[in-house]
C-alpha cells in the first residue's frame, strides 16, 4: 500500500522489497494493519499489510490469501473471494483484465464518547438502570451530585437490546425470609468464552433472601465454589452476628459434592436443591445473575469499543454497577 496514515501498529524496522515482472525493486518501508470498513458496515483488518511509498496503487497478493485460507474463484469474468463459505469479495473483471477492490480504509482512532444530557449519562453510568430507580437514588440522596432525572421521551436501544428476555413463569406465593442469612440465594454464570483479566472464567452469586443484598466472587473453575462460600460465610457471620440457615441452590454438580455436603452438616446449614429443569424454583439468583448479564450486554450494545476490548471489560463495568442497583432496589 501507499497510504501510511492508514497503517495501525507499524512496525518501522522492516527491511524488504517487492520485487516486480520486469525483475524490478522497490523498497518497503513498514508493515502493520489497515482497518476496513465492509458494506455491511462493520469493521475488519487486513494483517501483515507492507507500507510501500514508491507504488503508484495499492494492491493485493492473491496469494497471501491463499495462505490464509481464504477461496478464491475466478469464473465468468469475475473473482470471488471467500471465507469459510462467507463471500467477503465479488468483483468483475475490468478492461485493462484487472480486479479493482474498492476499499475504504480509515485511520484508527480513539475517540472520546461525549453525551451532553445528564439524564442519559447517568442511565448509562449506573448499567442502564430504570429511570424510576435513577429517581429513588436521587430522591433518598444515596448517590453524591446525582441530579433529579426527568424521563425522556426515547426508548433505550442498548437496554431494549441488551435485556429482553422470554416471558416471565407466572408468579406463585412464595415464602421469604424474616431475619438476615435465614436463607442464601446461589448461582454460578459461566463459563465465558473470553476470561477476565485475571483468567477468571465465571462468576458466584451469593444473595441474602431477607435484605436482598447481593455478594460476588470470581471463579477460574466450577470446584472453587465451596472455598468461596467458606469465604463468604466467615465474613458475613462475623460482621452481621447471624448465622447462615438455609442455603438455597440448583443441582449443579458442584453445590451437590460430597466435600460440599459434609461441610454443610458440619455447619448445621440446610442444603435446599431445586428440582430438575425448574430455574424459577431458584428464581432469585436466576434472576440476579441475569440482571448481571443484562447490564453487560446494555454496555456492549450501546458502546463503540470493539467487541473483544467490549469483552473483557465486561465483568468489571457490570460488577462496578452493582453496588448502586443493590441501593436502588432494597429502598
Amino acid at each position: 500500500m501507499r497510504h501510511q496514515g492508514v497503517l495501525y501498529r507499524a512496525e518501522r524496522d522492516v527491511q524488504g522489497d517487492v520485487t516486480f515482472g520486469d525483475q524490478s525493486k522497490i523498497s518497503v518501508k513498514e508493515k502493520g494493519k489497515i482497518m476496513i470498513q465492509t458494506k455491511t458496515g462493520e469493521n475488519r483488518y487486513i494483517s501483515d499489510v507492507y507500507y510501500v511509498p514508491a507504488l503508484h496503487n495499492n494492491i493485493s497478493s492473491l496469494g497471501q490469501l491463499l495462505e490464509r485460507g481464504y477461496d478464491i474463484h475466478m469464473k465468468d469474468l469475475a473473482l470471488t473471494i471467500k471465507n469459510k463459505n462467507e463471500v467477503i469479495v465479488m468483483v468483475n473483471m475490468s478492461t485493462n483484465r484487472l480486479f479493482t477492490l474498492n476499499i475504504y480504509a480509515d485511520p484508527v482512532k480513539c475517540l472520546k464518547s461525549i453525551i451532553k444530557d445528564e439524564t442519559w449519562l447517568w442511565h448509562l453510568r449506573f448499567g442502564h438502570l430504570a429511570f424510576r430507580g435513577l429517581n429513588l437514588l436521587w430522591k433518598n440522596k444515596m448517590v453524591k451530585d446525582l441530579p433529579q432525572i426527568n424521563h425522556p421521551n426515547q426508548l433505550c436501544e442498548g437496554y431494549m437490546r441488551g435485556k429482553q428476555h422470554r416471558r416471565s413463569f407466572e408468579v406463585g406465593k412464595l415464602r421469604r425470609a424474616t431475619e438476615l442469612l435465614q436463607l442464601v440465594n446461589t448461582d454460578i454464570a459461566g463459563p465465558f468464552e473470553v476470561v477476565s483479566l485475571k483468567g477468571n472464567r465465571y462468576f458466584i452469586t451469593f444473595i441474602d433472601d431477607y435484605s436482598r443484598k447481593i455478594w460476588v466472587y470470581f471463579l477460574k473453575e466450577r470446584a472453587e465454589d465451596l472455598e468461596k462460600f467458606k469465604e463468604f460465610k466467615e465474613m458475613m457471620e462475623k460482621q452481621s452476628g447471624y448465622h447462615i440457615k438455609v442455603f438455597r441452590s440448583d443441582r449443579g454438580g458442584e453445590y451437590t459434592s460430597k466435600a460440599f455436603n459434609n461441610f454443610n452438616k458440619q455447619c448445621g446449614i440446610i442444603h435446599q436443591v431445586t428440582a430438575a429443569y425448574t430455574p424459577q424454583q431458584n428464581g432469585i439468583a436466576e434472576r440476579k445473575n441475569r440482571t448481571i448479564l443484562d447490564m453487560a450486554r446494555s454496555m456492549l450494545k450501546s458502546s463503540t469499543y470493539r467487541r473483544l476490548s467490549g469483552q473483557k471489560l465486561w465483568i468489571a463495568q457490570s460488577i462496578s454497577s452493582i453496588a448502586a442497583r443493590q441501593k436502588a432496589s432494597s429502598s
